[in-house]
């Protein structure tokens, strides 16, 4: 999914401290890459987000397979990460997770008429204590709903969402938490962040690749998943990805 701005969505941008770089005429058919970095320029510690047009390099040509050889030996098969991912996800599917307390972020600057958002972020164990957005990884998730303008919105509630162990799904009772919140709270988008957590909640052992990119119904709350903060540190490639997912929710959000 690509966001397309106009000179309003410019404007705003540039009032968040967010810099859009595009070229004049864009290529024909445009890849884009976000990248979603932590600068300490700003006062009240928002990060900067650079968009750059990218385009891959063209793939070298395949070396000439020698005559002299009729029947080559099978290349080895190189692990499929979605595969590898749906077995750690059917791994995990037994063990508890623990909904931490929901909190309210952003109140200072909401708005009356804004939408109401919940986030469900995958994390340490640590964050159910600790202040959400410390760290390199809080700093990132702070930037990361800042840019789907959650500052801007009505209502925006944070609650950590933590792998316990091994033990039953079942005995962690995530679920009868996660319907007494969403009934609370009342939200119009319900973003996950987390691939464990996504499919968890979801009750799926799909692969997380099949789980983006659409929505889905918790409890009858349109709900998107997309990767959280801790993950996008070790795997930066995915952050186009991730504001793909980001721009999927914001397109939810009823208008004022």
């Amino acid at each position: 999914m690509s966001l397309t701005l106009d000179k309003r969505q410019r404007a705003m941008l540039r009032e968040m401290g967010v810099r859009v770089w595009q070229p004049a005429t864009p290529p024909a058919v445009p890849e884009v890459a976000i990248d979603l970095v932590a600068s300490g320029a700003d006062a009240v510690g928002a990060t900067a987000i650079f968009v750059e047009e990218n385009r891959p390099p063209p793939a070298a040509a395949p070396a000439a397979r020698p005559q002299a050889d009729p029947m080559p030996a099978a290349p080895a098969r190189a692990p499929q990460p979605e595969a590898s991912a749906n077995a750690a996800a059917t791994a995990g599917s037994g063990q508890a997770w623990r909904l931490g307390e929901a909190r309210t972020v952003y109140a200072e600057t909401a708005q009356a008429a804004g939408a109401r958002w919940l986030v469900l972020a995958e994390t340490p164990a640590a964050a159910l204590q600790g202040d959400p957005f410390q760290g390199d990884a809080g700093r990132l998730l702070d930037n990361m709903l800042r840019a789907a303008r959650l500052h801007q919105a009505g209502v925006a509630l944070l609650a950590p969402l933590v792998r316990l162990g091994a033990q039953g799904a079942a005995e962690s009772g995530l679920p009868q938490a996660l319907a007494e919140l969403l009934a609370s709270a009342r939200p119009d988008v319900l973003l996950v962040m987390g691939r464990l957590a996504a499919q968890a909640l979801l009750q799926s052992g799909e692969p997380f690749g099949k789980l983006r990119g659409q929505v889905h119904s918790l409890h009858a709350t349109r709900t998107v998943v997309t990767y959280d903060a801790t993950y996008l540190l070790r795997s930066p490639a995915d952050k186009a990805r991730a504001w793909d997912d980001l721009c999927l929710a914001m397109s939810l959000v009823p208008a004022a």
